[in-house]
């Protein structure tokens, strides 16, 4: 994962092109409807993803600072839980720059979701004490567990082989149900499943530059750097 650093803050060169009032509201028309066939789908998905199956998870022991830490536990007064696997493998020192950016971007008041009946927490494979490390110097107050001493990592694909073949954990949001004690999965995201509840990414999408990253289809001249530069 590339450490390089690029400057947003600085103006790019290249620019949209100039149009006149009427040109632009034309153009901004075809934009809004497109954007519209986007939220339909989104709803369409959402739906579909209301109407899904679950499945019973084993009540893990995770490591939390303070000693043993349920999956239920972890639920608190709360009967749905939101679970983001961060990633901090065993034997790093420092957590994953990228799934940083992501708890950066969860909202500023949690108690939001408290409201909505939903628990938060963070679950990294390394030691809870690196853990708590990091997410002190963030200044973070969320809940956050090893599942080290668990398979949890492994039994829901949380971890894969490495280049060296030792464990390589990945991001992604896990969404749990309580039901009568027992903790069921309901829904699972990786990879750009995870920009759901990432603000900052969607803000950067409607800038007339986008997020600036290399896998993007801009305009020729538009800034592009490393997606995890």
């Amino acid at each position: 994962m590339s450490t390089e650093t690029h400057d947003k803050t600085r103006r790019p060169e290249a620019a949209p092109p100039v149009v006149d009032r009427d040109a632009f509201e034309a153009a901004l028309a075809e934009q809004v409807a497109r954007d519209k066939e986007v939220t339909r789908m989104g709803d369409r998905a959402a739906a579909a993803r209301r109407r899904l199956p679950m499945v019973r998870v084993e009540n893990y022991a995770f490591a939390g600072p303070e000693g043993p830490v349920s999956l239920v536990e972890l639920f608190g007064a709360h009967y749905l839980l939101l679970v983001q696997n961060v990633m901090f493998g065993p034997d790093w020192e420092e957590g994953c720059p990228s799934c940083t950016w992501a708890v950066d971007n969860l909202p500023a008041d949690m108690a939001r979701l408290d409201d909505e009946g939903i628990a938060f927490a963070l679950v990294s494979h390394g030691p809870v004490e690196k853990l708590e490390r990091w997410r002190k110097g963030h200044g973070w107050d969320h809940t956050w567990v090893s599942s080290g001493p668990t398979t949890y990592h492994d039994d829901w694909g949380w971890t894969v082989p490495g280049e060296d073949g030792s464990p390589f954990p990945l991001p992604g949001y896990s969404y749990y149900l309580l039901r009568d004690g027992v903790p069921y999965l309901t829904y699972m995201t990786r990879a750009r499943g995870t920009e759901a509840i990432l603000p900052v990414a969607h803000i950067m999408d409607r800038t007339c530059y986008g997020r600036q990253q290399d896998w993007e289809d801009s305009p020729q001249g538009w800034p592009q750097y490393p997606t995890y530069g």
